[in-house]
């Protein structure tokens, strides 16, 4: 993740449950539905079928924090009106444990989980949560799904397959590097994507941005390369940004070398809406195989370009650590009590580093500008403790002591690099 801050001014310079229960839960199969087409309030409808659950009563979680986020922003206060079911359409009880946990009852009879879903974007100050790891909900013009705000987990089924199933509006198309499977399904105005998880995890890595604007797609060798613009007024497309996404990706595949470990990247860029409440937090957060980005719309083109090139450049070199390279608690990722990893200096200062290094090495700097970025981080870094170790650091980033340090990260963790 990179997170860049911008004032206006700076910026301008530079479900009705019966629509969507398409499909219930075999044992080796959770199936979530999400209606895009029934939104009701600026709200969504999910449903969860977990297939048979062996045990009396089950917590039904959505996440305290994902990966990339490094902070505590409980999703959980973004569902309302959480119920569950057994197979004859009964409620059963259901006991909120926290802001971000539920207790179910008599759960060898649980059918499915069905709550509403309110979006992050449209809230004043977005209630902490970082932009690219927020959330849109625009009916029949936007979908800004970040899947772990949508799409929760049963204690003990995070390795367990997830089919998703998403009826959209035939007009709206999706940005994802999540392969459909199958092909989607014709439901009169509306349309039902499917798409396949081999576990929760999946699920979270792989945001989707549905809009009617027109996607691009390239090819980086053996890579597809997908480029998903959301601009509200129009101001940028896809088409005008492409040129220069290909020239950075291009350039970082040279860098990197045989280094190739995927097949598909996606790259979804939400524009916001400066003349409203919208998303406010610019920046981006990386997955595996995508990079969901936030900007200002006010941003002239040769800014945009600029700034992509800075956070793409990035979030790319991601899909090396930790995406490839990272310990045991970034691979099993406890999403309501995660243990943090020691090597945060790693994953994102030395990965700021290369962001920066391969920019002077394949030419899309000059050698100057390279060294003037460096002093800066030298001179930046000096404003926080020199003395905390950043093992320590990147251990406890969640911690309230620790978590004003984060952005020496990006200063002090790239010299580390």
């Amino acid at each position: 993740m990179k997170k860049m801050i911008y004032t206006a001014a700076l910026a301008f310079a530079l479900f009705s449950c019966k629509s969507t229960a398409v499909k219930t839960a075999e044992n080796d199969t959770i199936v979530t539905n999400i209606d895009l087409v029934d939104v009701q309030d600026d709200k969504v409808m999910v449903s969860v079928d977990p297939g048979k659950i062996d045990k009396e009563t089950i917590v039904f979680y959505i996440p305290k924090t994902v990966p990339g986020t490094y902070s505590t922003d409980n999703y959980g206060k973004f569902i309302e009106n959480l119920k569950a079911y057994n197979y004859k359409g009964e409620d059963l009880s259901v006991t909120k444990l926290d802001e971000n946990s539920w207790q179910i009852a008599d759960a060898t009879q649980l059918d499915k989980v069905t709550y509403w879903v309110n979006d992050s974007f449209d809230v004043e100050g977005e209630e902490g949560v970082f932009s690219p790891a927020g959330t849109n909900i625009a009916a029949n013009e936007n979908f800004m799904l970040n899947l772990h705000a949508f799409v929760g987990y049963f204690d003990g089924l995070t390795e367990t397959p997830y089919q998703l199933l998403v009826r959209r509006p035939n007009a709206l198309v999706a940005g994802t590097s999540l392969k459909s499977h199958p092909a989607s399904q014709p439901e009169g105005d509306a349309t039902i994507d499917e798409y396949a998880a081999s576990r929760y995890f999946e699920i979270t890595d792989n945001p989707i941005m549905y809009s009617a604007s027109e996607s691009v797609d390239f090819q980086l060798g053996d890579m597809k390369v997908i480029l998903d613009v959301y601009s509200p007024n129009g101001v940028h497309t896809a088409e005008s940004i492409q040129p220069n996404m290909t020239k950075i990706l291009e350039a970082q595949k040279r860098f990197l070398g045989d280094i190739d470990n995927t097949d598909m990247y996606a790259i979804l860029l939400y524009l916001a809406d400066m003349q409203k409440t919208d998303a406010k937090g610019f920046g981006a957060l990386e997955h595996h195989t995508s990079t969901s980005v936030v900007l200002p719309e006010t941003m002239p083109l040769e800014a945009l370009n600029e700034s992509m090139k800075d956070v793409v450049s990035h979030e790319f070199f991601h899909i090396i650590t930790p995406l490839s390279v990272h310990s045991n608690e970034v691979h099993y990722f406890d999403y309501n009590d995660p243990k943090m990893s020691q090597h945060l200096w790693m994953y994102e200062g030395v990965t700021e580093y290369f962001a920066n290094l391969f920019q002077v090495n394949q030419g899309l700097i000059e050698d100057t500008d390279f060294y003037g970025r460096m002093a800066e981080k030298i001179a930046s870094s000096r404003s926080f403790d020199d003395t905390m170790p950043f093992t320590e650091l990147s251990e406890n980033i969640l911690d309230d002591k620790y978590e004003p340090s984060y952005y020496n990260v990006y200063q002090k963790g790239a010299l580390i690099g």
